[in-house]
């Protein structure tokens, strides 16, 4: 431990975050990857050319095992804490992927799909909590957008792995990408394991105290003070005292107001989460490949490379928030995100209707709608693929945040797997029409984040407890921690 102990301030914060973007990177390999493999020659042969249905339920389980990873967070994330919890969650990932590895029957590639979903589900419920307890207010923001923009890193990876051994026949096709995972298992495993502290915030909460001072002194480093470690110790213990106020049961907790109004909280973490799903990326993603196959007469491999090229922009626009996101606040992204995700979306859906009356112009019309939904791939990866996730974990109270976090991925697994279901379906049924139904989603977002969505740029965890409190008709008063020089504001919705 003591080669640990002296690792403080920003290095102990950017080990904390590599550790917590594995995570990421992993949710983001697994949702990729075997888009690639069910193609390959060997899996063909040896798993005997499963029907399409199958294939279907071999990439869409995984959505279940993490809806079930969700699930077992909501109920052990409060008494295990952040580094048990995620540790939990890696072991899990890497039986998955070895099992999936291993595997020579089609039972057992989708029970090791299933065990790697319930691991990212267990890691991705508590990771983000993590990071935003141990960050500054000041920079939390960047470093959260840097943990879940990996997830583009990560299905970048994925998608280049698998055109790498689209011409490979044997067996390494199959299980290197498979398996290529567990690197960034076993990196996350050994940071938390050997070098990461538990949150300051859990501690306190668990009457650890003395641990809590040590972690935080840890995370000040060489330039804390004693009285800068008290003072933040009080801070939390005011929050943990102000939140009693609504019961001690977390469950029931979750659907009670009191000052720090949990239920309305957690339906905003919750709310944006959903409008993750019902925005469209997955369905603009499962059907990029069938629109350069159909408009622009590539062959299935070529659509592959091109699909690759939409992941290294997702990587590349997903860069925006992290330089920006502590500047201009959360709140601008998700609602600019849902105006411009919308605008494409009915773009696309008058380019693919046109295409419908005009079939000698098959070919313009697709090739315009092609390009207008890597225009749309590009804004989500810049407004909504990390800010969705960076709010929840701020606007959560510490009383409910594994609980409530962990519903709100319970909810946004479930409305994965539904998108994933739905989408083949709808497009089949009433074609353009669903990304009309897709942008209207994306203006009911607009309206609930403009109107009634708070901003939490550069305030304290604690200091938001306070916000809702007074905001409500709670006669409270904040203690100021100074987290930074700079002025901690509100900015209303």
């Amino acid at each position: 431990m003591a080669i640990a102990d002296s690792i403080t301030g920003r290095l102990l914060v950017g080990l904390v975050t590599v550790a917590t973007s594995c995570a990421f990177v992993l949710f983001g390999y697994n949702n990729g990857v075997f888009s690639g493999i069910i193609v390959s020659p060997w899996f063909l042969e040896t798993f005997d050319n499963p029907p399409a249905k199958k294939l279907a339920i071999i990439s869409a389980i995984y959505n279940l095992g993490g809806f079930a990873g969700s699930l077992i967070a909501f109920f052990v994330g409060a008494p295990l804490g952040r580094r048990r919890t995620t540790l939990g969650g890696i072991v899990i990932c890497i039986v998955g992927g070895i099992v999936q590895g291993v595997a020579t029957r089609l039972g057992e590639l989708i029970a090791g799909r299933v065990v790697c979903g319930v691991g990212v589900g267990l890691m991705t419920s508590t990771v983000g909590i993590w990071q935003a307890e141990i960050t500054p207010s000041r920079s939390r923001g960047a470093f959260l957008s840097i943990q879940v923009g990996t997830l583009a890193g990560g299905l970048f990876l994925a998608q280049w792995i698998n055109y790498g051994f689209h011409a490979t026949s044997t067996r390494i096709a199959f299980a290197f990408p498979v398996c290529f995972q567990l690197v960034f298992a076993l990196i996350a495993a050994a940071l938390v394991l050997f070098v990461l502290p538990e949150s300051p915030r859990w501690l306190v909460k668990q009457g650890r105290r003395d641990e809590a001072a040590g972690v935080i002194t840890r995370l000040l480093g060489s330039k804390g003070t004693r009285d800068e470690v008290n003072e933040r110790l009080a801070a939390i213990d005011a929050v943990v005292a102000l939140e009693k106020e609504s019961g001690s049961n977390r469950y029931a907790a979750l659907f009670t107001m009191g000052p720090a109004q949990n239920f309305r909280r957690l339906a905003m973490a919750c709310g944006v989460l959903i409008m993750h799903q019902l925005g469209g990326s997955n369905s603009v993603t499962y059907y990029l490949p069938t629109l350069t196959v159909t408009f622009l007469g590539v062959s299935h491999v070529e659509s592959l490379w091109i699909a690759g090229l939409s992941s290294l922009a997702s990587l590349i626009f997903a860069l925006v928030p992290v330089l920006t996101i502590d500047r201009l606040g959360r709140r601008i992204f998700l609602w600019g995100g849902c105006i411009f995700q919308a605008i494409m979306l009915v773009i696309v859906a008058i380019l693919l209707a046109e295409e419908d009356k005009h079939p000698a112009e098959k070919h313009t019309f697709g090739v315009a709608a092609v390009v207008f939904v890597f225009v749309f791939y590009c804004i989500y990866a810049a407004t909504w693929l990390a800010p969705s996730w960076v709010y929840p974990t701020e606007v959560l109270p510490l009383q409910i945040r594994e609980t409530g976090l962990a519903f709100g991925n319970v909810l946004y697994w479930l409305f994965q797997f539904m998108i994933v279901e739905i989408t083949p379906v709808a497009l089949a049924n009433i074609g353009y029409k669903f990304y009309i139904v897709l942008a209207v989603f994306n203006v009911m977002g607009f309206v609930c984040v403009y109107f009634f969505l708070p901003e939490t740029k550069g305030l304290t965890l604690e200091e938001m407890d306070y916000y809702f409190a007074q905001k409500y008709g709670f006669d409270v008063v904040a203690p100021r921690v100074e987290d930074t020089k700079e002025e901690a504001v509100v900015e209303h919705a």
